[in-house]
């Protein structure tokens, strides 16, 4: 009887004591901004590059590629992430933006060095060259290029950010991936002006007639080798080319030998950054729930032009 009563006893202390100290607890985790799962993954989550990296590659068709530009241009696969930046083009601004914002990992779609094979040898004596790597080196800045990778997300994950951006998401076609059809065609000016406004483009290029109705549209953005682009004007007939940019000699000239032909086919040029950048934006929406506690900004890049 004696111990029983004792056990009572004991027993009902230590729930008291466990009850206040869930109490406790439940109203931490209960203030404005504090979670369970933020409060675990914050004291727990850790991440280094080359994680972050095979997160990623899991979510890619055929994974890792025997050969890509997509390549660790500076920093340590080994170093801890800190914060990530989604970029177009790993600039000089925007790497100074990267260490501002605490972040110490760039995730961008091009080049930081100036030619698409990431080739330095030739420019060891180039000042801008110089300066970019000895800004990286000295805070431990990690570039890794995101760009045929991305292109190879099921879907295309540049393509996918612009179309969600111009409200023309439902209108994708995995069968025609570079090709979508509005449902109710839209003149040309009007394709001109909801690009301009949506992916914050201040200025495009059209060879065509602003007043053509618009229906098939040929995706191109970025730059896409214009065998393809002309290839594509005989074989599916577009209405319009969506392009990044382009020699002018050669899918200009094309589509403008045709209009005087009477082909129907136009070009709206919207500039290569510009083009995608609303696809590393998208970037770093679809990578942010991948790895809980690291926070992934997207910085663009901005147009290098002035229009005068």
């Amino acid at each position: 009887m004696e111990q029983h009563n004792n056990f009572n006893l004991s027993g009902r202390r230590e729930f008291l004591t466990n009850a206040t100290i869930l109490a406790g607890f439940s109203i931490i985790t209960a203030l404005p901004g504090i979670g369970l799962a933020q409060n675990l993954s914050s004291a727990t989550t850790t991440f280094t590059v080359k994680q972050v990296i095979d997160i990623i590659l899991k979510e890619i068709p055929n994974a890792p590629f025997a050969k890509t530009v997509d390549q660790l241009r500076s920093g340590s696969l080994d170093q801890e992430v800190t914060g990530i930046v989604t970029t177009m083009f790993p600039t000089i601004e925007v790497i100074n933006k990267t260490i501002k914002a605490g972040a110490n990992f760039i995730i961008a779609h091009e080049t930081p060095f100036y030619n698409n094979e990431d080739e330095t040898d030739w420019l060891k004596q180039d000042d801008a060259y110089r300066y970019k790597v000895e800004l990286l080196n000295k805070n431990k800045i990690a570039i890794w290029r995101f760009h045929d990778y991305w292109h190879s997300h099921q879907p295309d994950g540049i393509i996918t950010g612009n179309l969600i951006k111009l409200g023309w998401e439902k209108y994708y076609d995995a069968g025609t991936p570079r090709m979508i059809t509005l449902p109710n065609p839209m003149p040309l000016q009007s394709i001109v002006t909801l690009v301009k406004e949506k992916l914050e483009i201040p200025s495009v290029r059209v060879v065509g007639n602003l007043k053509q109705p618009c229906s098939k549209i040929y995706l191109a953005f970025g730059y896409m080798d214009s065998k393809r682009q002309i290839a594509a004007i005989d074989k599916d007939k577009p209405d319009l080319i969506l392009s990044g940019e382009t020699r002018e000699w050669e899918t200009v000239e094309r589509v403008r030998d045709g209009q005087q032909m009477g082909q129907k086919t136009s070009l709206l040029v919207l500039s290569h950054a510009v083009s995608e950048e609303a696809g590393m934006e998208y970037a770093a929406n679809w990578l942010q729930p991948k790895i809980p506690g690291i926070k992934v900004t997207h910085i663009a890049s901005g147009s290098p032009f002035q229009y005068l």
